[in-house]
């Protein structure tokens, strides 16, 4: 008997390699109409879970309240122009206030006074505009409450640059009771440009209060990430925050936790296995790590602005005269003309109410045998054979007695005669031993 063409033997064999071709095309990963029909609605789930997740991240970084609306419901609006000049020269320019000149000790200063008094508990973010605001100034806001008429609290603030700028009050511990007057001073950045040259004219434009709301929390979180700060003394590879003003958690840490909860997230809906969500946190690392290397960058960028500012196009010698510190500068001159009539190995202890002070100036001094006063032992060193100079600068805490011819400190007295005073600046010559 011969065998037909249409064995079931035949038949068998051609559905056994269909199948294997099925098995194939899973394992490439082809997927069969009705199957990627299926992956669509997980991918859309996916993104609307993704979508809710970053909204929740970024509104607990912002510390949004979640029982108040997007905008604000509230808003108390005042132009520049209803500000009173305290310190400096205002010209008013329509509903602008130009500042044209700085006051006394360099500041500028402005004031809006209430009556009847807010209420710092219902207004909470602090909205304002600026134009043309210089980067070598410091901005500051200030208040004072109906409770303490005559204390002056004082909160630095970011920059004003060329959009709007938030700032969220209610991280200020002493931003409550009534508020009876707010206002905006401005004085060259500490230690980072001459106060003589510091100033450039700006305009107030408007400053505004709003209640809590996502808008005012979410921009003054925008404003603490994206705004210029100048340069600082720490570590330029710092990873925190290093301006003074009350910050949100650092875009480091939110960037960290969105992108490992996406992952995690994604694996869930998506069903993959452990091996891809290595790969996509390796990736995410690299690449989270890239963006914050070009937000870094940017804020170096606008730092060397104002670097280009101050020095470029002016010769080594002129720029060699912009001292940050030139008060400083002048009295460690004046020292070092007194030094010259001075032996060669004389002590030099140098006194200052500021830290920053102190290093200056002992910088300034060398290569002479100055130290700190934290780096002295005043017994050994007045009873010791060496001549032994203290040069106070800007420490009114260390009297002389000309009577008695003691300089008292709080350590003690000690016999002394006065080799120089003028102005923030004081050189003595121990005599003796303390006290």
């Amino acid at each position: 008997m011969s065998l037909s063409r249409s064995s079931p033997f035949l038949f068998d064999g051609r559905m056994a390699s269909g199948e294997e071709a099925a098995r194939e095309r899973a394992k490439s990963g082809e997927v069969s109409g009705p199957r990627h029909i299926g992956r669509r609605p997980r991918v859309a789930i996916l993104i609307v879970l993704l979508v809710i997740l970053w909204i929740f991240l970024f509104g607990w970084a912002a510390q949004a309240p979640l029982d108040s609306a997007f905008e604000p419901v509230q808003r108390a609006r005042h132009a520049g122009n209803e500000f009173h000049v305290v310190m400096g020269t205002g010209v008013e320019n329509g509903r602008r206030l130009g500042i044209n000149a700085i006051g006394a000790e360099h500041m500028a200063l402005q004031s809006l006074s209430f009556d009847p008094p807010i209420d710092a508990d219902t207004l909470q973010i602090l909205r304002y505009r600026w134009q043309d605001f210089p980067r070598t100034l410091e901005l500051s806001f200030l208040f004072r409450r109906a409770d303490d008429p005559d204390d002056v609290q004082t909160i630095t603030l970011p920059p004003a640059g060329a959009y709007p700028g938030y700032f969220d009050l209610g991280d200020v511990p002493d931003w409550h009771g009534r508020i009876i007057e707010i206002g905006f001073a401005e004085f060259p950045t500490a230690q980072l440009v001459p106060a003589d040259v510091a100033f450039r004219p700006f305009a107030l434009i408007e400053a505004e209060l709003w209640s809590p709301s996502w808008r005012g929390s979410l921009g003054a979180l925008g404003t603490d990430w994206a705004a210029y700060r100048p340069w600082a003394l720490m570590s330029v590879s710092a990873l925190g925050p290093d301006a003074p003003w009350p910050h949100k958690p650092t875009p480091v840490l939110v960037l960290a936790m969105g992108l490992a909860a996406s992952i995690l997230l994604a694996a869930a809906v998506l069903s993959r296995n452990r091996a891809w969500i290595g790969s996509m946190l390796c990736v995410a690392l690299a690449a989270g790590w890239l963006a914050l290397d070009l937000r870094w960058l940017g804020e170096f960028a606008d730092r060397h602005v104002l670097t280009r500012e101050l020095y470029a196009g002016k010769s080594w010698r002129e720029r060699a005269l912009i001292e940050p510190d030139t008060a400083i500068l002048a009295s460690a001159d004046r020292v070092r003309n007194l030094l010259v009539r001075e032996p060669a190995d004389a002590h030099v202890v140098v006194v200052a109410s500021s830290v920053y002070d102190v290093l200056r100036l002992s910088y300034h001094l060398l290569p002479a045998n100055v130290a700190p006063i934290g780096g002295i032992d005043w017994q050994r060193n007045a009873r010791g054979k060496t001549r032994t100079l203290v040069v106070v600068y800007a420490a009114p805490e260390w009297r002389f007695d000309a009577r008695a011819g003691t300089l008292r400190t709080a350590d003690g007295e000690f016999p002394a005669e006065v080799l120089f005073d003028e102005g923030d600046l004081r050189i003595f010559h121990l005599l003796g031993t303390t006290r």
